[in-house]
C-alpha cells in the first residue's frame, strides 16, 4: 500500500472499447503502486473495464456517444451533432462538480472527455489526436480545429499523448504536426497488452485468421455482417471476436468460423498471437495493441471517420500494414495482400514513460 495515497478518478470516452482499453495499463499501474482508483464511464466501455477490475468501484457517467451515419458521410452527420457534443461537455463539466464532492478526489484522469477537469483538482487529459484530420476538401480547417481542441485541452493541467516523442511515432499528424500545447507529455503507446522487456518477432504463417469487430454503431454491426459473410469462405480457421462484453452468449462454431462475443484480455492476447493476420478497424488503440504485440494487419477503416482512414494510409506507407475501405474489401485477395506487407513490430515495450508520468503525480 502506497504510504499516502491519491484518490483518482478516470473515466474514457465511450465510442466503441478503444479509449477504455488504453486506460488499462494506466488503471494496473495506479492499483499496483497503491493508489485508490474509481472509473466512471458509460455503456460497454464501462463494462469492459468493470469486467477487467472487479474489485474496483465504478460510477455510471453518461457522456457524447454518437451514432455513425449508414452512409459514410460522417462529416455532415457530426457537424449536425455538434449542439449535443456541446452540452454533454457541459454536463459532465458540472456532474464532475458533484462526483468530487462526495468521493473527494485528488486527479482526475480523462481520456478524451473535455468536460472532466476542475480548477480545484489537477485534471489529466489523455489524447493522440491534438489536432482533427479532416477531409480533402475541408483541409483549410484542420489548423482552425487544431486551435480549438488545443484550447480545449488547456483547461487541463496536463496533457499526455500516448506515443513515442520521436520517430518511429505511431499517431503521425495527429500529435506531431502543429505545435503541442504547453501541458502535453508523451508517456508512450498505452496498450492493454504488455510482452516481457525484449524485441518480439512478428510471428507469421500460423494459418488462422483473427477479426475483432468494434466501434459504433451501426458501422460495428455492418462490419460484422461483410467479415461474416466473406470469411465463411475463406480456407483457413477464422476466429471472430465481437466486441461485446455486455453479451452473455456462448461462442459459435460455424465450419471454419468460431464467434466470441469478448474475450478477457489475457485470452485475447493468446489469440492475437497465434494468428497470421488481425482484421480490424483503425483506430489508434488498435493500432497500440498490434504494436504492442507485434503482428500484421488488414486495416478496414470505419466509413467516413477521417482519422482512421489517415491511420490506416500512414501506416501502409511505412510497410507496415495493408488497408482497404469497407465498401471495396475482397478478403478473398485482401488478406494474401496484407500478410504481403512487414507487420508491427515492437522494439520498444517498456512503459517507463507512463510510470514516470504516475510518479510525477505524486510531486505536485
Amino acid at each position: 500500500m502506497h504510504p499516502d495515497p491519491l484518490n483518482v478518478l478516470i473515466s474514457p470516452l465511450d465510442w466503441g472499447l478503444g479509449h477504455a482499453s488504453r486506460c488499462i495499463p494506466i488503471i494496473k499501474q495506479l492499483v499496483q503502486i497503491g493508489h485508490k482508483v474509481t472509473i466512471a464511464g458509460s455503456g460497454r466501455s464501462l463494462v469492459l473495464l468493470q469486467k477487467e477490475f472487479p474489485h474496483l468501484e465504478s460510477i455510471e457517467l453518461k457522456g457524447f456517444s454518437p451514432s455513425y451515419s449508414r452512409s459514410g458521410n460522417m462529416v455532415l452527420h457530426l457537424v449536425l451533432l455538434v449542439p449535443q457534443f456541446i452540452g454533454a461537455i457541459i454536463r459532465e463539466h458540472r456532474y464532475l462538480k458533484k462526483l468530487i464532492s462526495h468521493y473527494h478526489f485528488d486527479i482526475i484522469i480523462s481520456d478524451n472527455r473535455y468536460g472532466l477537469w476542475n480548477k480545484r483538482i489537477r485534471s489529466i487529459f489523455i489524447t493522440h489526436q491534438v489536432m482533427i484530420k479532416t477531409p480533402a476538401w475541408l483541409k483549410l480547417a484542420e489548423y482552425g480545429l487544431y486551435r480549438i481542441s488545443r484550447f480545449m485541452i488547456s483547461r487541463f493541467d496536463e496533457c499526455w499523448i500516448p506515443d513515442y516523442k520521436e520517430v518511429p511515432w505511431l499517431s503521425g499528424d495527429l500529435a506531431h504536426k502543429f505545435q503541442l500545447p504547453p501541458n502535453a507529455k508523451f508517456i508512450g503507446p498505452l496498450s492493454r497488452f504488455q510482452l516481457p522487456e525484449k524485441t518480439f518477432k512478428n510471428k507469421s504463417g500460423k494459418g488462422m485468421i483473427t477479426a475483432i469487430i468494434s466501434g459504433p454503431e451501426p458501422q460495428r454491426s455492418i462490419f460484422e455482417d461483410l467479415l461474416t459473410k466473406q470469411l465463411s469462405g475463406i480456407n483457413k480457421p477464422v476466429t471472430i471476436i465481437r466486441g461485446m462484453p455486455d453479451e452473455e452468449k456462448d461462442s459459435a462454431t460455424d465450419n471454419n468460423l468460431t464467434i466470441l462475443p469478448h474475450l478477457a484480455m489475457d485470452q485475447l492476447k493468446d489469440v492475437i498471437l497465434s494468428s497470421s493476420l488481425v482484421i480490424c478497424r483503425s483506430g489508434y488503440s488498435s493500432i497500440m495493441d498490434l504494436h504492442s504485440l507485434g503482428v500484421k494487419a488488414l486495416f478496414v477503416p470505419t466509413p467516413g471517420q477521417t482519422e482512421q482512414i489517415y491511420l490506416a494510409d500512414l501506416h501502409q506507407k511505412s510497410g507496415t500494414a495493408f488497408w482497404k475501405l469497407q465498401e471495396n474489401l475482397n478478403l478473398d485477395v485482401d488478406i494474401e495482400n496484407a500478410l504481403q506487407y512487414a507487420g508491427f513490430i515492437n522494439i520498444n515495450t517498456n512503459i517507463s514513460a507512463l510510470a514516470e508520468a504516475i510518479v510525477d503525480l505524486k510531486k505536485k
